[in-house]
């Protein structure tokens, strides 16, 4: 199923969450609707509007969090080769910002703690995982504060992109790390949304952001801005770990999520020979980028809370 163009609503009004851009005219070359990238959500289709100031993604429909998490796909992810590649990754760039093997960590929005066994399997000692859909860790890291935050593909999948931010600026001891990368809003056409499904990942994305934007609300929190990645975490140059081999995985898989993490998934590699072409030199050809910000909590900072470690709302986070 394609992308359609939409009209808004006469009265329909719409606020960027980014960047308060107020749209009350309705631009019907803003909007779009796609169809869901999960089973369960497949056959629905989901309204997008595109902030046309800081070309921001908002998804209109509202939905319940606890509702379309409760049988979320990748929290049935697995610590497998291409897990451990882009994994691997991201922890290169947190040790390049000073990360140590005894530092306390945090993986805020952790899904099944895919990331979690990973630190603790290459000797990070101190690391907790928080995610409130997932039972396993769903205990919240109140009253304390962490040597390193992680909020890896998290804040495209809250309402309120701000707070979140501040909420996870709270958690970060003077002086310590916090890392926040996701999907990017810049490139996409909201006359052709079907290219994009797998970044769009409706209705999970609830506000994707652009490079720009990330690093305007990284600074906007107080925060020193230490480094800013274009590429994805997931793009490496080790086979079958790149962000291009999983977009056409995924679109060999019908753009159905769950798919992927079936036994059986692996077969379509005897279907689609090309994919291996796309496992060993897709990192030259990325399909899309994932921006990511590392960020450094100075001695002193000013965030929206009224003291340094509030209890942690109940946020829609997840991985």
């Amino acid at each position: 199923m394609g992308s359609q163009a939409q009209t808004a609503p006469a009265a329909a009004v719409v606020e960027c969450k980014v960047c308060g851009y107020i749209d009350r005219e309705g631009d019907p070359r803003a909007i779009g609707s796609v169809r869901g990238n999960t089973r369960r959500f497949l056959d629905r289709r989901f309204t997008l509007w595109k902030c046309p100031r800081c070309l921001s993604i908002h998804s209109l429909e509202p939905v319940d969090f606890r509702d379309i998490y409760a049988d979320y796909p990748l929290n049935h992810r697995r610590l497998d080769v291409f897990a451990r590649g882009t994994l691997r990754n991201l922890l290169g760039r947190l040790t390049r910002a000073g990360l140590k093997k005894d530092d306390s960590i945090l993986d805020y929005g952790c899904g099944n703690g895919v990331f979690v066994q990973f630190l603790r399997e290459e000797g990070y000692r101190d690391v907790t995982g928080f995610d409130p859909y997932v039972a396993e860790y769903a205990q919240r890291p109140d009253g304390r504060q962490f040597d390193c935050v992680v909020a890896n593909d998290v804040i495209e999948h809250v309402e309120d992109p701000r707070a979140m931010v501040d909420e996870c600026v709270a958690l970060v001891r003077p002086g310590g790390l916090l890392y926040i990368g996701t999907a990017d809003s810049e490139p996409v056409r909201m006359d052709r949304l079907q290219p994009h499904i797998m970044r769009l990942h409706q209705p999970f994305h609830r506000v994707i952001l652009t490079q720009a934007g990330l690093q305007k609300l990284a600074v906007a929190s107080g925060m020193q801005l230490l480094a800013s990645y274009r590429r994805s975490y997931m793009d490496t140059r080790r086979p079958f770990s790149n962000y291009r081999f999983l977009d056409e995985f995924n679109k060999a898989l019908g753009h159905e999520m769950d798919r992927a993490f079936e036994p059986s998934a692996g077969r379509v590699l005897l279907k689609r020979p090309s994919l291996l072409f796309y496992a060993f030199f897709g990192y030259l050809m990325p399909s899309a980028y994932e921006p990511a910000v590392v960020l450094r909590k100075p001695a002193t900072v000013s965030t929206g809370f009224t003291n340094d470690t509030p209890p942690i709302r109940q946020p829609s986070v997840t991985r």
